[in-house]
Formats: C-alpha cells, sequence, structure tokens
C-alpha cells in the first residue's frame, strides 16, 4: 500500500518532478509560473454568465504535457501541484467565495478514468484556501460528444441542457467558483455558469487552469 501511495502521489514538484519535502511545488517552478500572463476577462459580454474569467497558463509546453498524464495516465500528484498553484493565485489575487465547484464529467467518462481531474484539483484547491469543496451541487445529466471533436458553434449546443444543480440552498445568495482544467471556447464553463445563477448563485467566478484559445 505504501508502495502505492508513493507511486500515485511522489513526494515530487509535479512540474519539475524534483524531490521536495514540503508542499507539491518546486519555488524555482513557482517562480517561473509568475512570468505566465494569465488570462482574465469580466463580465459584460452578451451570453456570459460568469461575473469573471480566470484561465492561469497557456495550453502549451510542460504544463500541457502534465495536464495530459494527469488526465489520460492517472499521474493524480500533479493534481496537488495544480491545485496549490491555483490556491497561490487566489490569493495574490485576494479571490474570496463560498465554495469551490468541480465541473463534472459523466458517470460513464469518470467510471472509465477512475477520477474527474478537475475535482481532484479542486480538491487541492480547497483544503489549501480553507473554501469548501461542493461535490454534489453542479451534476452532468447527460452523455454528451467530447468537446474536443467539436468546432466552436458545435461546443455550444453539444453542452445545453447537460448540467443541472441539486441542493440548491447551498449555492443561494452565494460566492460559487466553478473550476475546470482546460479553457477552450468557454462554452462548458459558461453553461456550468448558467445554470449555477439559475439556481441563485450571487456571483459565480469561472476559473480554470490553462487556456487554449480556439
Amino acid at each position: 500500500m505504501k508502495k502505492l501511495l508513493e507511486l500515485l502521489y511522489p513526494q515530487v514538484c509535479g512540474i519539475c518532478g524534483k524531490k521536495i519535502n514540503e508542499r507539491y511545488t518546486c519555488r524555482k517552478c513557482l517562480n517561473i509560473l509568475e512570468y505566465y500572463q494569465e488570462m482574465k476577462i469580466a463580465s459584460g459580454q452578451s451570453k456570459t454568465y460568469f461575473d469573471e474569467l480566470l484561465c492561469l497558463f497557456p495550453y502549451k509546453g510542460i504544463l500541457k504535457s502534465r495536464m495530459l498524464q494527469l488526465k489520460f495516465y492517472g499521474y493524480q500528484y500533479i493534481a496537488k501541484t495544480f491545485g496549490e498553484i491555483l490556491a497561490h493565485k487566489m490569493e495574490q489575487k485576494n479571490i474570496k467565495a463560498d465554495c469551490i465547484i468541480p465541473v463534472p464529467i459523466s458517470k460513464s467518462r469518470k467510471f472509465e478514468r477512475g477520477f474527474n481531474q478537475s475535482e481532484c484539483i479542486a480538491k487541492y484547491m480547497s483544503e489549501l484556501t480553507g473554501v469548501p469543496l461542493y461535490r454534489k451541487v453542479l451534476i452532468k445529466t447527460k452523455n454528451n460528444f467530447q468537446q474536443s471533436s467539436l468546432n466552436l458553434l458545435e461546443r455550444a449546443n453539444n453542452v445545453k441542457n447537460v448540467y443541472s444543480v441539486q441542493n440548491i440552498d447551498e449555492i443561494k445568495g452565494k460566492t460559487v467558483i466553478v473550476f475546470d482544467d482546460i479553457y477552450t471556447t468557454g462554452a462548458t464553463i459558461n453553461e456550468c455558469a448558467k445554470v449555477l445563477k439559475h439556481a441563485g448563485a450571487s456571483i459565480v467566478i469561472a476559473m480554470t487552469f490553462l487556456y487554449s484559445l480556439k
């Protein structure tokens, strides 16, 4: 069991792989990432339901490789590093919220993969910031096509009426962070923001770790 845990969660930086004694990201990588320019968008656009969007890093290079390792090869220790970096950015930006809600995946996809990568990352954001993680508020009610295989218009139509909110009292009048791993067209996270707003959330802050503008 110990060897299995060390394999899944080795005590190394999730970016460079260097051994570390504390935290999940080495200081060198944190300092380098400070030079990246995040993408920040305020509300005001038509058909945009989130109040603010913050995406940290472009989908390329070592961060893209690490995200693919997390999603498709099960290197879940990388989620610790990503969660720590997001928590660090929340502190820097003085982002305050009542809860963090990960974008859900379908039951079949979760069974196939064994986990939801956005939920894994959000778990460590929650632990390091003290902002509660709500896993059972936003749910996916339908299986749809993978967004990566679709164009801009198809992506928007593909996520319509796919998500719903349960336990509505948990978010009424609250400031909510809805978190996804990657922002591409924004269709998924905007649809999630819409159903959260319609369910009574006061403010929805959309956050992603990576962005890939197409």
